[in-house]
């Protein structure tokens, strides 16, 4: 039988640290200390929860089940005890927390991530610039937003610069329910290029990565094209028209569910990317901006997105 009283605060410290980092080295290194010891802490609190918490893969250690269910309590509990222990010490400099969010993870997890943030933290201010991915490495270089959360960038754009990968997502071609295309298989780039097609601005990380895409398959550019960064109106404009939108899956996740629009079935596999949280290397960000990062880990382990890791 577990026994609670034997659980330190040193044990949970140290599960957040594996959890986070995906490494018991990389853990040990974050709380200043050695990986044997983090590797016996770790062992003494599976051995008094009666079992494992994570599970061997490729990339490093993940949450298991049961590891999962001990994270959604211990983070927002150790949460709560170091905010208020900044508070009362005046350790807290800054009331405000500053995010630059991509679309399609401003509708799919922001909306729950600030929903669960603000009910722990209501005093801290929450400003995020949602757009579409160009210039968030000068945003973060120049401090005007504390972390970004999205597609990964280029590599030519991560210098000085870290990621750490939450989930994958696949840019997608989305059509109207009906669209004549849906009936219609081996489906190639030249049998998208009969319709109108919406494709984010230039110089965007998925219109790079779109574009990539249609040079490896034998087209040049669509020959019948419109370019807008606005989410809404490729959205209204699926609903009235036989054009083909590329996005995130995430952006259209909505409209999926509700049977309104539907996915072809070409290109995802060679598109999918890496969704993460982007922030400046070798500096620590601030103690708001770490708590809202630690919400939006917990929001995509409840949407079940972590599984969808490649």
């Amino acid at each position: 039988m577990m026994n609670s009283h034997r659980i330190r605060m040193r044990h949970l410290r140290c599960f957040l640290a594996v959890a986070q980092f995906g490494s018991v080295t990389h853990a040990a290194e974050s709380m200043g200390t050695v990986q044997p010891s983090v590797s016996r802490t770790l062992r003494e609190l599976e051995q008094e929860l009666g079992g494992p918490l994570f599970e061997r893969t490729a990339s490093g250690l993940a949450l298991n089940a049961q590891g999962r269910l001990l994270f959604s309590y211990v983070s927002n509990g150790l949460g709560q005890v170091d905010l208020g222990l900044k508070t009362l010490l005046g350790g807290l400099t800054s009331q405000r927390v500053r995010a630059y969010v991509l679309p399609n993870v401003v509708r799919m997890v922001m909306p729950g991530a600030v929903a669960r943030f603000k009910s722990l933290y209501p005093a801290i201010d929450v400003t995020f610039k949602a757009t579409t991915g160009g210039g968030l490495q000068q945003y973060i270089h120049t401090s005007e937003v504390d972390f970004g959360f999205g597609r990964l960038l280029a590599a030519e754009h991560m210098e000085g610069l870290n990621f750490e990968h939450l989930f994958s997502e696949p840019l997608v071609f989305f059509v109207r329910s009906g669209h004549p295309l849906t009936r219609q298989k081996g489906l190639s780039i030249h049998d998208i290029d009969h319709f109108p097609v919406v494709l984010p601005l230039p110089n965007t990380i998925i219109r790079a990565e779109m574009d990539r895409f249609i040079i490896a398959h034998g087209l040049s550019r669509f020959s019948n094209l419109i370019e807008t960064l606005s989410f809404e109106f490729s959205r209204n404009y699926i609903a009235i028209s036989d054009a083909v939108v590329c996005q995130p899956l995430g952006a259209m996740r909505r409209e999926l569910a509700d049977g309104s629009v539907t996915i072809l079935n070409f290109g995802a596999d060679e598109l999918t990317g890496a969704v993460g949280l982007t922030t400046l290397a070798g500096q620590e960000v601030s103690e708001p901006a770490q708590l809202l990062m630690q919400v939006i880990r917990e929001e995509v382990v409840s949407l079940g997105l972590d599984s969808n890791i490649a």
